[in-house]
């Protein structure tokens, strides 16, 4: 479950968000009626752990002030389904996405964070998994309107990346005991290593070699990095920023590391596989695909809002009420910097 959180994070992440949308109208809708579970003050229970109960009007009162958000998240997913066609592909990956989820919830070891997610889950009425299903779906086809806008856009919606030094990179290390002085056996692995990279390729060496198992087993490919990723990369900030000044096919020399978290010393040298973008982006490595993706939304204030507008233009979409038009037309506004797009 840890995995599969950090890796898809913005998944959950929306998840609650649209539940918090639908739980907040189930209230709106029901709040004088008759629960057949109540708390001492007559408020509906949505949701019991640990001896405390969540109310509709704890999750009403939690919301009310980012109802903004929730509206509009609301708004999108009605623009993203009508947009994007659901087609087989589509819905084979919705699936996978579902199938993955419920594995890793079926074997995870880490039943304390499994249980904080489902009851974070809970609370939002995220229970059935016909919903968790639909979710996906939802976040598929939005995937492919960000991928098929970008396409279009490339050059443009690609300039703020460029300047952040996209790439992706190999990795080979190794652990040693100090970084002031190497014992006999550290240093003949170092001179081996040094050996190698003058006559093989960066993979072969790395495969041979490198102690990071994680990729040694893959050619000792890492993946897609820029200048931001040594705030959320898992790869120490001075191998990234060694890689960041490197140009393609390039090699750094030793690049000296102490694990901050364990105290372990490492020797690590990094390679420059690409930083071409427009291959990184067409790549038929998945997940680097994905990342470049990520990049690009992340390097462009409030695009991913500006992309549902695009398509937004083509629906026929009415505004039964003046004040839920408002309230979307604010937030997308305060997303995108663009305080004229309020009407």
């Amino acid at each position: 479950m840890s995995d599969f959180l950090r890796h898809n994070w913005f998944v959950v992440v929306i998840a609650i968000i649209i539940i918090s949308f639908v739980c907040y109208f189930v209230y709106d809708e029901n709040k004088y009626n008759v629960s057949k579970m109540t708390d001492s003050d007559g408020n509906q229970v949505v949701a019991s752990m640990d001896e405390a109960n969540i109310t509709a009007q704890d999750i009403y009162e939690e919301s009310k002030d980012s109802d903004n958000e929730i509206l509009y998240n609301a708004y999108r997913n009605l623009v993203v389904n009508q947009a994007i066609e659901t087609t087989d592909e589509i819905e084979k990956q919705a699936k996978e996405y579902l199938k993955a989820f419920e594995a890793n919830q079926s074997s995870t070891t880490d039943l304390e964070l499994e249980q904080q997610v489902q009851k974070e889950l809970a609370a939002y009425g995220f229970t059935d998994s016909d919903d968790l299903y639909d979710f996906y779906l939802m976040t598929v086809k939005q995937t492919e309107m960000q991928r098929d806008y970008i396409e279009e856009h490339f050059d443009e919606t690609t300039k703020a990346l460029q300047e952040k030094k996209p790439r992706t990179i190999s990795i080979l290390s190794m652990q040693v005991e100090s970084l002031d002085s190497l014992t006999e056996d550290e240093q003949k692995k170092k001179d081996n290593i040094d050996s190698a990279l003058e006559k093989e390729s960066f993979a072969d060496a790395a495969t041979a070699y490198s102690e990071d198992t994680s990729t040694a087993s893959n050619d000792g490919f890492y993946g897609y990095i820029d200048t931001d990723a040594a705030s959320s990369s898992t790869l120490n900030s001075a191998v990234i920023d060694a890689a960041t000044k490197l140009q393609e096919g390039e090699t750094s020399d030793w690049i000296e590391v102490t694990d901050s978290s364990t105290g372990l010393f490492y020797l690590y040298r990094v390679h420059v596989d690409q930083t071409d973008l427009k291959k990184m982006w067409n790549s038929k490595n998945e997940t680097v695909s994905n990342n470049v993706l990520s990049a690009i939304l992340n390097a462009n204030k409030g695009l991913d809002v500006k992309i549902v507008e695009a398509y937004a233009k083509d629906l026929d979409i009415e505004f039964k009420d003046d004040e839920t038009e408002k309230k979307i037309n604010e937030y997308i506004s305060s997303r995108t910097g663009d305080e004229d797009n309020e009407k």
